[in-house]
């Protein structure tokens, strides 16, 4: 088969000391059952021997970022230097087990009113998944979506199932539209990515899916017992949360929602201290919060910007809830 009988897709992934996870995963998408598509791994000034290990692929186009430049801007800077016309982004620990059949499901699904389609993620030796799409609730994103027998997904019978926010570890989109929606927010290293950009894709004019024929396998999963580990959680959590609640959400909804969401983070910070023995999420909680204040003027400025380009008046990204998979 020609190359050039099929639309070129780029393949984005963002690595930062993940050896241990690229040599899994590289090899899979350089098996990749399609004729058209480059590979580009943006590189966050990695110092455990991966920039050596992905240098033996003369296939790879490597990113040697000079610094940590953290999720947004690596994942950006890699899809800025990306020449298809449809974009594959996953994250270094992400298994993509795609084949050519679920590349040609998305080209001939993807119209020009398309955001982000997502693939469901599933962690490592698991059988049931909360990773099939990001929604909103009165107090921010769901954090309580119920845990889904893969089968169950992979047997809907609808491909694509209609969600709030691709997760920024495994989406599709064009190029095009991914320009016009403006990427990731970079004002903060992460937590400001996915719940950002999925509802602007929404109020843009633009549809996010969850596309249930093939799932992704996270390899890198992590433990949080340590208070220290659970406060990593907290230190850009609220702030990348609020600031796009105010960026994204109508005015109507943005007062109704904005104290709601305030008070729920704050209690929860008090209670996982007092849970966790430490005061150390408590102060990953005000340290957040301080973050959001000192950025709160740049906020409002990229609201005016963002409300300005607004084509629905309705925040549509509200009234989607997880799907029932029977």
């Amino acid at each position: 088969m020609s190359k050039n009988s099929k639309p070129l897709i780029s393949i984005i992934m963002l690595n930062c000391n993940g050896q241990k996870f690229l040599e899994k995963t590289i090899p899979k998408i350089l098996k990749l059952d399609y004729p058209n598509y480059e590979f580009i791994i943006s590189d966050n000034n990695s110092t455990d021997g991966s920039l050596k290990f992905i240098k033996k692929f003369n296939e790879i186009k490597l990113i040697e970022n000079k610094e940590n430049l953290g999720v947004s801007k690596g994942k950006n800077l890699g899809i800025k230097k990306a020449r298809g016309k449809y974009i594959l982004v996953v994250d270094n620990d992400i298994l993509v087990n795609l084949n050519k059949k679920n590349l040609e499901d998305l080209i001939k699904f993807y119209k020009d009113n398309i955001g982000f389609i997502q693939f469901p993620i599933l962690n490592k030796n698991n059988k049931n998944t909360i990773y099939y799409g990001i929604y909103f609730t009165l107090y921010g994103t769901n954090a309580h979506r119920p845990f889904v027998s893969i089968k169950k997904i992979l047997d809907t019978p609808n491909k694509f199932i209609e969600i709030g926010s691709s997760a920024s570890g495994s989406f599709f989109c064009s190029k095009k539209n991914w320009e016009e929606i403006g990427g990731f927010d970079e004002t903060q290293t992460f937590n400001i990515d996915d719940v950002d950009i999925g509802p602007r894709a929404w109020i843009y004019g633009y549809k996010n899916y969850l596309y249930t024929k093939n799932y992704f396998i996270h390899l890198g999963v992590g433990k949080t017992e340590r208070p220290e580990e659970y406060a990593q959680k907290f230190k850009f959590f609220f702030s990348g949360h609020a600031r796009g609640m105010i960026k994204n959400y109508n005015l109507r909804n943005l007062i109704l929602l904005f104290p709601i969401f305030f008070i729920f983070q704050s209690i929860k910070a008090v209670k996982y201290s007092f849970k966790k023995k430490s005061h150390t999420v408590l102060l990953a909680f005000l340290d957040s919060l301080g973050l959001f204040i000192s950025k709160l003027p740049d906020t409002i400025n990229q609201r005016r910007i963002v409300q300005s380009k607004r084509t629905l008046k309705d925040d549509v990204f509200l009234k989607i809830k997880p799907p029932k998979f029977n």
